[in-house]
């Protein structure tokens, strides 16, 4: 699973929509469109942690859904 996967389920569970997880990070749309095609192939760190916060999650729970999607 790709982490924009992962990202799509965790906005799902929280009812968020791709406007506001912009609004919430500051990144573009563009960003994540790059990211679901695979323009952008690897989240920096700092990236990532900025959309967890936006998201209200820790790296560790977004793993956590990549993991459980994958063994299931």
């Amino acid at each position: 699973m790709t982490f924009y996967d992962a990202l799509t389920i965790a906005m799902d569970e929280r009812g968020m929509e791709m406007p506001e997880l912009c609004e919430k990070t500051g990144f573009y749309a563009s960003y994540f469109s790059k990211l679901k095609s695979g323009h952008i192939k690897d989240v920096t760190w700092q990236k990532a942690l900025v959309i967890c916060d936006a998201l209200g999650i820790t790296p560790d729970q977004l793993m956590e859904i990549q993991l459980r999607d994958t063994h299931e």
